[in-house]
């Protein structure tokens, strides 16, 4: 097969990898991502509490705390141009007695000041009238105004829409398994055989970007996989912000939060492991959520759960993103370590993977005709609506083909929920999988229907395929 020549190439399809290839894609550039999974926002992107963090708590002066910095003043824009459902429903982090708000005086008030976030301090009535179902025995909280909850599915995929709509190319369900160090670059070969040259790689890969650095010989740092582990619910919680308790030295601790497409998220755990796909729960880690959980909001245990998943964090051995060109090849940048503020620092690292890429020699010349913002793709027209398939979420069949027509289109069933919500309703599918398997087949995107899960065949979706 001939070798394609691409400028850059981005390997990982979550919310990181998406957010630089659409970054990228603003230049005059031949990019391509590469995704094992058969769909973009497959690992931590799909699975985490879809909070806009501040950055607040983030430690002054680390790398995190800059992208945080940097995404703080771009995601209002970002929300519009590429229609990401945002709420600016802000924080508060509860303090249920002295110490906890001897912590929050101590360490979060003046760590907010040195990051130039906005917080105050509410007592305990303040924190009551505004959510009313926290605990008595709160003594009062940081109130975090600047936070804010997203749809993690849309953010995702629209980083990668506006990507392919500018001329990017996404290779999805066939993974890395060898990159070859080249005069000029580097020769890259798939699983099912595809050999891909390019001047540059970024190497945004997840819990697996430490396995993808040993490629080239790089063994500066190790990722380890931490699950957490989550409750949803769609029972009435009376609360208007998100409920955060006082971190640990470990973790930021389970936390009560509004969805944007409905319900409430109660979580994660921090449970390290070795195995870096073991995305299961556990009755042990549902009891641990709804353990932490019931210290801020005493009725969790009341409310029925629609669903329980879990997600892989990458936790680096360094302590701090990784974001900087490869040791052993300045052409081979890191995009890395990001634990779990991935989707809130996603635009500010890809303008900081955008730097890192032009200081090493890639020429950044602005694509005169690059979008910016995802057009109106759908036809929301009255006529075309159409049957109801989903009847939890009242999703239709025209919302259904629509994302099939899309410029990233589903490829399996949990595709189709990310895109429309179909699936995530009180039925949990059981209803609609048979009728949205039957419209996946009617399309044939690909020869084999998958479902779940890694895929052999590779899924080429090429630049302005709408």
């Amino acid at each position: 097969m001939q070798n394609e020549i691409k400028d850059v190439v981005v390997i990982g399809g979550g919310v990181v990898g998406t957010a630089i290839l659409r970054k990228l894609s603003l230049y005059n550039l031949s990019i391509a991502l590469i995704e094992k999974q058969p769909d973009v926002c497959e690992g931590a992107s799909k699975a985490n509490s879809g909070i806009i963090h501040t950055g607040f708590d983030a430690p002054p002066n680390s790398l995190e705390a800059k992208c945080l910095i940097r995404s703080r003043d771009l995601w209002p824009d970002y929300t519009e141009q590429l229609k990401i459902p945002y709420i600016p429903c802000g924080a508060i982090m509860v303090a249920t007695d002295e110490d906890e708000k001897e912590i929050i005086e101590k360490k979060y008030i003046p760590n907010a000041k040195a990051n130039e976030v906005e917080v105050e301090w509410m007592d305990r009535q303040e924190v009551l009238e505004m959510n009313p179902a926290v605990t008595d025995n709160v003594v009062g909280a940081l109130s975090i105004p600047g936070e804010a909850i997203c749809d993690p599915f849309t953010a995702t995929r629209a980083y990668a829409e506006l990507a392919v709509i500018n001329g990017a190319e996404l290779l999805l369900g066939s993974g890395v398994t060898k990159i070859t160090v080249t005069d000029d670059g580097f020769e890259i070969i798939l699983e099912n055989g595809r050999e891909i040259k390019t001047n540059y790689i970024v190497n945004a890969a997840g819990v697996y970007s430490d396995h993808i650095s040993r490629m080239i010989g790089d063994d500066s740092f190790t990722i380890s996989p931490r699950k957490g582990q989550f409750i949803l619910t769609e029972e009435e919680i009376d609360i208007s912000q998100v409920i955060l308790p006082v971190p640990t030295a470990k973790s930021k601790g389970t936390l009560i939060s509004p969805v944007v497409f409905g319900g409430f998220l109660l979580g994660p755990t921090a449970e390290d492991q070795e195995d870096k796909e073991d995305n299961s729960t556990s009755e042990e880690g549902i009891e641990q959520v709804l353990h932490g959980c019931e210290k801020l909001i005493p009725g969790v245990r009341d409310y029925d759960s629609i669903r329980q998943f879990a997600g892989i964090r990458a936790v680096c051995s360094t302590g701090d993103y990784v974001i900087r060109p490869s040791e052993i090849n300045k052409q081979f940048i890191h995009a890395a370590g990001i634990r779990s503020t991935g989707l809130s620092a996603s635009p500010g690292i890809a303008e900081e993977v955008a730097e890192q890429l032009e200081l090493v020699g890639l020429a950044l010349n602005k694509k005169e005709d690059a979008k910016l913002e995802i057009p109106n793709l759908f036809d929301e027209s009255e006529e075309n609506v159409g049957e109801i398939i989903c009847l939890c979420r009242t999703i239709t069949r025209s919302e259904i083909t629509n994302a099939l027509e899309g410029p990233v289109p589903p490829t399996t069933i949990d595709g189709v929920k990310r895109r429309t919500g179909a699936t995530l309703g009180e039925c949990q599918g059981n209803c609609c999988i048979p009728k949205i398997i039957d419209i996946l087949d009617e399309y044939k995107l690909i020869d084999e229907l998958p479902l779940k899960g890694l895929q052999n065949s590779t899924i080429a979706l090429k630049g302005g395929n709408q």
